[in-house]
């Protein structure tokens, strides 16, 4: 499953959402005139989404939210500096007195 898939599935569990995940476009304002979400289920996509991708997200993270699109840009970015930060087994070792 891609990532995109992914994240239209959590969206479509943690909001009880009608849709199945191909009547999602990737690229649809989330709120408003696209899928018609409001600021509680952008909470609630919050909790779910740090859960299930195991990232974290901050108040001014919130323009994330525009489009699935620009929600797994952000997961990428959060997921690849996760790895780059981390440690190899090697420095970790090294590390340890």
């Amino acid at each position: 499953m891609n990532l995109h898939q992914a994240v239209k599935e959590c969206m479509i569990e943690r909001l009880d959402l009608e849709q199945t995940p191909d009547e999602i476009p990737n690229d649809v304002p989330l709120f408003g005139g696209g899928l018609g979400l409001d600021s509680i289920d952008a909470l609630d996509l919050v909790v779910a989404l740090g859960k299930r991708f195991k990232i974290k997200i901050e108040d001014d993270d919130f323009g994330i939210f525009g489009s699935v699109d620009k929600i797994v840009e952000f997961i990428e970015k959060q997921q690849a500096n996760s790895v780059a930060i981390q440690p190899t087994s090697g420095e970790a070792a090294a590390e340890q007195p």
